[in-house]
């Protein structure tokens, strides 16, 4: 998937506009056996995760478009059950998209949950008033994993060092109110890649 969007940047430049990049993005294809493949399709449609879209109009006029009609051959290659962990494996080139990584087969859930407690990590804030920040992404894996709130605050909780823990029991003493705000998604340029990666 990232070689499928670098190339796209690299053949056509990077777009000033968010916009314009997304369409760049979608318009980025491989012919693979016959069967023309796109980033967003191999996204949506064979691994079923959806990112965010610059705007909430450009999603729902592009999801129609990503699923696989009946009789489509490219349905085979769909995994069958989505894996929410995956959203802490894409990226598109945003700024809130989590690093560029490579998996193994042979370890590839152990590195995706290293992937989520280190984005989780990467992003997490409190603010003064005692709210709890996280980023969009978070909250699109808590949606598809069928997490509750609590289970939200426990998972966040389990992915920080000890030191940032205090500061989300002092979140949970505040009643009656809400204690995480969701940071919106920053569709500004950036891939984030791995000191491991760059020797």
């Amino acid at each position: 998937m990232l070689v499928t969007k670098f190339q796209a940047f690299l053949a056509y430049g990077i777009p000033q506009n968010n916009m314009k990049r997304m369409f760049l993005l979608l318009k980025a294809a491989y012919n693979v056996g016959g069967q023309i493949v796109s980033a967003d399709v191999i996204q949506t449609s064979i691994l079923g995760c959806r990112m965010s879209r610059p705007a909430q109009w450009l999603r729902l006029l592009l999801s129609s478009k990503t699923k696989f009609k009946a009789g489509d051959d490219r349905q085979a290659y769909g995994i069958g059950r989505p894996e929410p962990l995956l959203h802490f494996a894409l990226s598109a080139g945003s700024h809130s998209d989590p690093a560029v990584r490579i998996y193994t087969p042979k370890r590839v859930f152990q590195e995706l949950e290293a992937a989520k407690e280190d984005y989780i990590r990467a992003t997490f804030g409190v603010r003064k008033d005692h709210k709890i920040l996280l980023p969009k992404t978070v909250d699109s894996f808590a949606k598809d994993s069928g997490l509750c709130h609590a289970g939200i605050m426990e998972m966040v909780q389990q992915s920080l060092p000890d030191s940032h823990k205090k500061s989300i029991k002092k979140c949970q003493q505040v009643k009656n109110r809400k204690n995480i705000e969701w940071v919106p998604h920053n569709f500004a340029f950036r891939y984030l890649i791995l000191k491991e990666l760059v020797k």
